[in-house]
C-alpha cells in the first residue's frame, strides 16, 4: 500500500515538474531552454485508521474512597477477664461466631443465688396463697353465717315478743275497763299490769338482743372483707412483687452469662481486635468487624450528572492499584439536596464476591451521561470543526484526501461517535490530519496500528510542522 502511494507521489511530482518547463533530457529550471523555475508538490504524512464499530459512552468521572457496606463494633456488656480469643485481625468470620468468651464464674454464682432468691419468694406466695390463709378464710366465713343466725334468732325473738306484747297490751286494756267499771278487783288489774309490763320488758330485750346480733354480722362481714380484700390480698401482692423481682434479677443474671460468650453479628472480616485472653477487658471496642462481601463508595457529582441518574443506575467503577480491572456498581442513595459547594452526594454499592476491593481503596466512579451502541468510533482528534461544522479527512483512491462533512454522536472523550458521512471500510486520517486541505497529497505511513513497509526509510507526521493553508 506505501510503496503504490509513494510510487504515485513521485509520479504526480515529475509530470508537474516536466508539464512546468522541464526538458524531456532533464534540463532543470535555470538550465539552457528552462522556464527559470522548478515547480515540485511534496506529500503529507499521516496515519490513517477505519473507524471502528462498537459501544462509545459520554461519561462523567468521580473520585470516592472505598468503604465496607456494612462495619459493627462488637462490645461486651459484661466488664472482667477475658478468658479466650478466638480470632484476629483479618480473619474471616460467620455471623454468630463466638469471637471471645469473658471469664464466667462470679456470674455463675449471680445467676444460682437468684434462683435462690426466686424459690423463697415462690415459696412465700405459695404460704400466702396455701392452706393457713385459707382456714382463716374458712373460719371468718364461719364467723359470719353464725352471725346472721344469730340475727335470724333474734329476729324471731323480737316478732314472737312483738306477739305477746300486743296480747298483754289488749288483756291489760280489756280489764282496765272492767275495773274502771267496777267488774274486777284492783288485784286482778295488777296481775294484767305487771304481764303488760313483762310483755314489754321481754320485747325490749328482744330489739336490743336483735340489734347486737346485727352488729356482730356487720363486725363478721368487716373481719371477713378485711382478711380478703385487705390482709391477704396485701400480702399476696407483696408475695407476688417478690416473685416477679426474683425473676428479673434472675433473668438479668442470666443474661449476663449469656452475654459473657461475645458473638460476632455478622459475617465479615475481623478489622480491630482489642482484646487478649488473660487480660483484664479494657477496650471499649474489643472487635470491630466489616463485611465487605459488598462495597460502598460515596461521591459529590455535579448537576450536568444528577439529573440523568436514580437509585439503581448503573456506574463503571477502577481502582489504579488493581490495573485495568472495572468494577459495576448501582446507586443505592441520592441526596436530596445539593452540599454547600452545589455537589450531590451519591452513595453507590458494589458486588465484591473475590474481596478484591478492600476498605480505604481510592476509586474512580464512571456515570454514563450518553451511551452508543454498536457506533462509528473515531479518534477524537481525528474530527476537526469549522464555525459549527465537523469534518474529517479521509484517504480518497488516487492518494490524495477528501474533506468529508459528519455530523457526530455520542463524545467519549478520547472517542467520538460518527453518526453519519463515513463508511466503516473508508480510511480516516486520525494524525497530521491539521496539515491538510481538501485533495492534499498524501504518503500514508500507518494504517490501523501497522506501519507499511517500504525499503525507505519513512518519517512520522511532524505534529509541530506549521499546517497548509486551509
Amino acid at each position: 500500500m506505501k510503496k503504490y502511494y509513494k510510487a504515485a507521489a513521485l509520479c504526480i511530482a515529475a509530470v508537474m515538474a516536466v508539464g512546468c518547463g522541464g526538458s524531456s533530457d532533464g534540463d532543470m529550471a535555470g538550465g539552457p531552454g528552462g522556464m527559470g523555475m522548478e515547480q515540485q508538490v511534496s506529500a503529507t504524512s499521516v496515519y490513517a485508521d477505519n473507524p471502528t464499530t462498537g459501544t462509545i459512552k459520554n461519561q462523567y468521572t468521580y473520585s470516592g474512597t472505598i468503604q465496607p457496606n456494612e462495619e459493627v463494633t462488637v462490645t461486651s456488656t459484661v466488664s472482667g477477664k477475658v478468658a479466650s480469643v478466638n480470632y484476629g485481625v483479618g480473619d474471616y468470620v460467620q455471623a454468630g461466631a463466638v469471637l471471645f468468651q469473658m471469664d464466667t464464674e462470679s456470674l455463675q454464682n449471680s445467676v444460682k443465688s437468684a434462683q435462690a432468691s426466686l424459690a423463697t419468694a415462690q415459696t412465700n406466695l405459695k404460704q400466702v396463697t396455701g392452706g393457713t390463709t385459707q382456714s382463716s378464710i374458712n373460719s371468718a366465713k364461719n364467723s359470719i353465717t353464725s352471725a346472721e343466725n344469730s340475727v335470724a334468732n333474734a329476729e324471731t325473738s323480737l316478732n314472737t315478743a312483738q306477739t305477746n306484747l300486743d296480747k298483754a297490751q289488749s288483756d291489760y286494756d280489756l280489764y282496765k275497763q272492767l275495773y274502771d267499771a267496777g267488774g274486777i278487783a284492783s288485784e286482778t288489774l295488777t296481775t294484767y299490769e305487771n304481764a303488760l309490763k313483762t310483755a314489754q320488758d321481754n320485747y325490749n330485750t328482744a330489739q336490743t338482743s336483735l340489734k347486737s346480733a346485727q352488729e356482730a354480722l356487720e363486725l363478721a362481714q368487716s373481719s371477713y372483707d378485711i382478711l380478703v380484700n385487705q390482709t391477704i390480698g396485701e400480702n399476696q401482692e407483696t408475695a407476688e412483687n417478690s416473685v416477679t423481682s426474683a425473676q428479673i434479677a434472675l433473668e438479668a443474671a442470666e443474661k449476663n452469662l449469656r452475654d459473657a460468650t461475645v458473638t460476632s453479628p455478622i459475617s465479615g472480616t475481623v478489622l480491630e481486635c482489642n482484646v487478649t485472653a488473660g487480660a483484664t477487658l479494657s477496650s471499649s471496642t474489643p472487635f470491630v468487624i466489616i463485611d465487605q462481601s459488598t462495597v460502598d463508595v460515596e461521591v459529590n457529582v455535579s448537576e450536568q450528572i444528577i439529573s440523568v441518574l436514580s437509585v439503581g443506575s448503573e456506574a463503571e467503577i477502577s481502582v489504579s492499584t488493581l490495573g485495568s480491572e472495572t468494577f459495576t456498581g448501582n446507586v443505592t442513595e441520592i441526596a436530596p439536596g445539593a452540599n454547600s459547594d452545589g455537589t450531590y452526594t451519591v452513595k453507590l454499592n458494589i458486588p465484591n464476591p473475590d474481596g478484591k476491593l478492600k476498605s480505604g481503596m481510592s476509586a474512580k466512579v464512571a456515570f454514563n451521561k450518553e451511551i452508543s451502541t454498536d457506533a462509528l468510533v473515531v479518534p477524537r482528534d481525528s474530527v476537526l470543526n469549522d464555525d459549527d461544522e465537523y469534518y474529517v479527512f479521509v484517504v480518497a483512491d488516487d492518494n490524495t484526501v477528501e474533506r468529508r462533512v459528519v455530523e457526530i454522536g455520542v463524545d467519549g472523550g478520547t472517542e467520538i461517535e460518527i453518526a453519519s458521512g463515513v463508511d466503516a471500510d473508508e480510511l480516516v486520517v486520525t494524525k497530521g490530519q491539521t496539515y491538510l486541505v481538501d485533495g492534499s497529497l498524501l504518503n500514508v505511513v500507518q494504517i490501523n496500528g501497522v506501519v507499511v513497509e517500504d525499503d525507505e526509510e519513512e518519517t512520522a507526521p511532524a505534529d509541530e510542522a506549521a499546517p497548509a493553508n486551509k
